[in-house]
C-alpha cells in the first residue's frame, strides 16, 4: 500500500504477535513497524549482501509527508552507493569521542616519553587549562576560533608564557590525534593552533639581582621553612623543587654532599651538590629539630615546599663559565664535547660554592658592602 495520513486508522498489530511491519509501495524500503506500545517509521536497504535498517522516528511525532521525504532522500543515497546507517553510527560514535576521551591515550603515550617534570606540565596544560574543551566533540574542540579564545583567556588569567606553553601542548595533542586518524571525515587535516598568534610578552628577563637586592631579600627572610629554603637556594644554586622537595635520604653529611637522583634534576642526570659551610649548618640545624616522621625536610604532609632559585655566580667572576654550568646542573659544553668530556668538576664546584656562600654571608652581615652600579644614560637621538 501507499502510505497516506489515513493509513494508520486501518493498521493494527495482528493478534498474538509482538511486532509487525508494513511496507510502502511507492518508495522501496520505506515502512512502518508496529509494536504493542509504539509505532515507528523505518527504512531498510541492502549493502554488501546484508540488510541494513534505520529508524526514522515515531509515527506520533513525524507526519506522513515528513517521513516520506526522509525516506526518499535515504533511498536516493543508497542508490548512489552510500551507507546511511553506517554514517549514522559513525556520527553517534564521534559524538561520544570527546576531547577528554581522546586525551587519555595521548597522556599515557606522553608519560612514557617525557621526563616527570615535563609530563606534569603537559598534563596541567591539557587537563586543567584546556578543561573547557573536555566535554566537546573532538571536531568542535579543534575549531580554531574556540582554541584561540581559550588561549586568550589563559593569557589574561595566567600570563602569556603559560598561554604559549598551553598552545604548544595543544599543538602536540592535535598533531597526534590527526596522525591517529581521529579527525578522519571531519575535514580537519591540520593542527588548529597553526596561525594563532602567540600572546605577546615583554621580552626575555634581563634583570640581574644586585648586591643591594640580595641584601634586602636575605635580611628580610623569616625563620622557618621559607627562610631556610631561600638561603639554601642562594647558597647551592639549585632549583626550587630540588630544595623544596629535598629528602633526608638525599643529604649525605659524611661526604658533604646533597645527592639528587636523576628524576629530580632538570637534565635528567643524577648529580651531587657540594655542601658549603652555611649549607651544612642549615641542614644540621634542621636535622636536630626533625621529628623523624617525614622523609622530606621541608613542607607538611606528603609534599614538599616550593620557592625560587637564583644564579649570578658567573656575573660575579667567582668561577669560570663551565664551572658555573656544572654548579647549576646544566650540561657542560656543546654536544660533541659532552661525548668526550666526562668530568664532573666536583672539586671546582665545591670551591666555587664555598666562595659564593662566603660572599653571600658577608653581604648579609654587612661585612661586605654592596657594589654600586651606575646605570648608563642613553644618548639623545641614539
Amino acid at each position: 500500500m501507499k502510505f497516506t495520513k489515513d493509513t494508520f486508522s486501518t493498521l493494527a498489530l495482528p493478534a498474538g504477535k509482538s511486532e509487525a511491519e508494513v511496507w510502502d509501495d511507492a518508495i522501496p524500503g520505506f515502512g512502518i513497524r508496529l509494536r504493542p506500545h509504539s509505532t515507528q517509521w523505518i527504512f531498510r536497504y541492502r549493502r554488501g549482501g546484508r540488510q541494513r535498517r534505520m529508524t526514522i522516528g515515531a509515527v506520533s511525532a513525524i507526519t506522513t509527508a515528513q517521513a516520506r521525504d526522509i525516506a526518499a532522500r535515504l533511498y536516493a543515497r543508497t542508490r548512489l552507493g552510500e551507507d546511511p546507517a553506517g554514517d549514522r553510527a559513525e556520527t553517534l560514535a564521534r559524538a561520544s569521542e570527546t576531547f577528554e576521551h581522546a586525551l587519555r591515550p595521548y597522556l599515557i603515550h606522553k608519560q612514557a616519553e617525557l621526563r616527570l617534570g615535563s609530563f606534569e606540565s603537559v598534563n596541567r596544560h591539557l587537563m586543567k587549562h584546556a578543561a573547557p574543551l573536555h566535554r566537546l566533540e573532538l571536531a568542535q574542540a579543534a575549531e580554531r576560533r574556540r582554541v584561540a579564545a581559550l588561549l586568550m583567556k589563559i593569557a589574561t588569567s595566567r600570563g602569556p608564557v603559560e598561554a604559549r606553553s598551553t598552545k604548544s601542548s595543544l599543538s602536540g595533542f592535535f598533531t597526534w590525534a590527526i596522525g591517529q586518524g581521529l579527525f578522519d571525515g571531519t575535514g580537519i587535516a591540520t593542527d588548529p593552533t597553526i596561525g594563532i598568534p602567540n600572546a605577546p610578552i615583554n621580552g626575555p628577563r634581563m634583570h640581574m639581582p644586585s648586591d643591594a637586592d640580595m641584601v634586602k631579600i636575605l635580611r628580610a627572610l623569616p625563620e622557618g621553612d621559607f627562610g631556610d629554603i631561600i638561603l639554601l637556594l642562594t647558597y647551592t644554586l639549585c632549583r626550587k623543587t630540588e630544595i623544596g622537595s629535598l629528602g633526608w635520604d638525599e643529604v649525605n653529611f659524611g661526604a658533604g654532599l646533597i645527592e639528587l637522583p636523576a628524576h629530580r634534576t632538570k637534565s635528567g642526570v643524577a648529580r651531587s651538590v657540594p655542601m658549603s659551610a652555611p649549607v651544612r649548618r642549615i641542614l644540621e640545624r634542621r636535622a636536630q629539630i626533625a621529628d623523624g616522621t617525614r622523609g622530606l625536610i621541608f613542607g607538611t604532609g606528603q609534599g614538599g615546599f616550593s620557592g625560587w632559585s637564583s644564579s649570578t655566580m658567573n656575573h660575579e667572576g667567582i668561577a669560570l663559565p663551565f664551572v658555573v654550568e656544572a654548579a647549576l646542573g646544566h650540561a657542560v659544553g656543546d654536544r660533541i664535547s659532552r661525548v668526550y668530556n666526562l668530568a664532573t668538576y666536583q672539586e671546582q664546584v665545591r670551591a666555587a660554592l664555598e666562595l659564593w656562600a662566603t660572599r653571600t654571608e658577608r653581604l648579609i652581615s654587612g661585612e661586605l658592602e654592596p657594589e654600586k652600579v651606575l646605570p648608563l644614560r642613553r644618548r639623545k637621538n641614539a
